[in-house]
């Protein structure tokens, strides 16, 4: 089995600042909040893809990655949903503080890399 990948102290930072995660462990286990499992799988059921969903919450592809994001729905379609999920609001500000997080530490690695 494929190690899974590591993350920058930046994106470990942006993505544990998402009200979708609940904690990034040091292996770079993602665990995901219950109201977004709950989430993302009635919006999957009505027909809305698994990446748009993880996308929307701030959790880009290019940086956990497709496969990370396959695994999740398919672990969520074994096993039982939340008795009680909470859903935490999101507020649209917090989404723009998100992708401007996201947007920065992008220029910063392109940064590194041209050192």
């Amino acid at each position: 089995m494929n190690e899974p990948r590591s993350f920058t102290s930046g994106q470990r930072a942006y993505l544990s600042s998402l009200a979708a995660v609940d904690s990034i462990d040091a292996s770079s286990r993602i665990r995901y909040a219950d109201w977004f499992r709950v989430e993302c799988m009635r919006r999957y059921r009505e027909g809305e893809k698994p990446a748009a969903l993880f996308r929307e919450a701030g959790l880009d592809p290019k940086i956990v990655g497709y496969k990370r994001i396959e695994r999740a729905f398919a672990r969520w379609k074994r096993s039982p949903e939340p008795v009680t999920p909470e859903r935490k609001p999101v507020d649209p500000r917090d989404q723009l503080i998100a992708a401007q997080a996201l947007r920065i530490q992008q220029l910063e690695e392109e940064l590194r890399l041209k050192e």
